[in-house]
C-alpha cells in the first residue's frame, strides 16, 4: 500500500482518562502556552464530547493529514500490513488532532513522522472491532501493544 492518509491506531483513551486527565491537561497547557492553532481549538471546543467519537493515540503519520480527513474502511493490522479478512466499511472523520509540542493541545494536522493523538467520529457508531481488538488506554504513560487498527 503506497504512502497515503491512512491512520494507524495504537489505542483508544477511556472516557474516564479523557475527562480526568487529557482535557484538563490540554486546558492547562493552553492557559500556560497560549493557543497554538485557533481554528483547531475552536473545532475542539465544539466537539470535545461529540456523539460516536473516541480519542485515540496513533502511530506516526505517513504524510501530513488535515483535520476533516474522512475514512471509509477499517481493518486490523499485523506488522503494519492490513489483514484483508478483517476489512470492514467504516465511515469516519477526524474531528481534531492533538500535538505534543510543546504540550498536548489541539492541532489542525498530524505531521508526517509524528506520533500524535486524535478525536475521531464514526457515522454509524463506534465499530465493535475497536473495543474488541484495540488497547484501551486507562493510564498515562502507556505502552502500545502489538495490536493495530488502520483507518483508510
Amino acid at each position: 500500500m503506497a504512502e497515503q492518509n491512512r491512520l494507524i491506531l495504537w489505542g483508544w483513551f477511556s472516557p474516564e482518562i479523557v475527562k480526568s486527565k487529557l482535557i484538563p491537561d490540554m486546558e492547562k497547557n493552553i492557559r500556560k502556552f497560549g493557543v497554538i492553532s485557533p481554528a483547531a481549538y475552536e473545532v475542539f471546543q465544539k466537539n470535545k464530547y461529540a456523539d460516536n467519537s473516541l480519542y485515540f493515540h496513533h502511530s506516526y503519520a505517513e504524510k501530513d493529514i488535515q483535520i476533516g480527513q474522512r475514512y471509509t474502511q477499517i481493518a486490523l493490522m499485523k506488522n503494519y500490513e492490513i489483514l484483508p479478512d478483517s476489512i470492514q466499511t467504516c465511515h469516519s472523520e477526524v474531528i481534531c488532532f492533538f500535538t505534543c509540542n510543546p504540550k498536548m493541545q489541539p492541532s489542525e494536522s498530524a505531521m508526517r513522522g509524528h506520533h500524535e493523538s486524535s478525536l475521531i467520529q464514526f457515522e454509524q457508531g463506534i465499530p465493535q472491532i475497536i473495543y474488541d481488538e484495540l488497547f484501551e488506554i486507562t493510564e498515562l504513560p502507556f505502552c502500545p501493544t502489538e495490536k493495530r487498527i488502520c483507518l483508510y
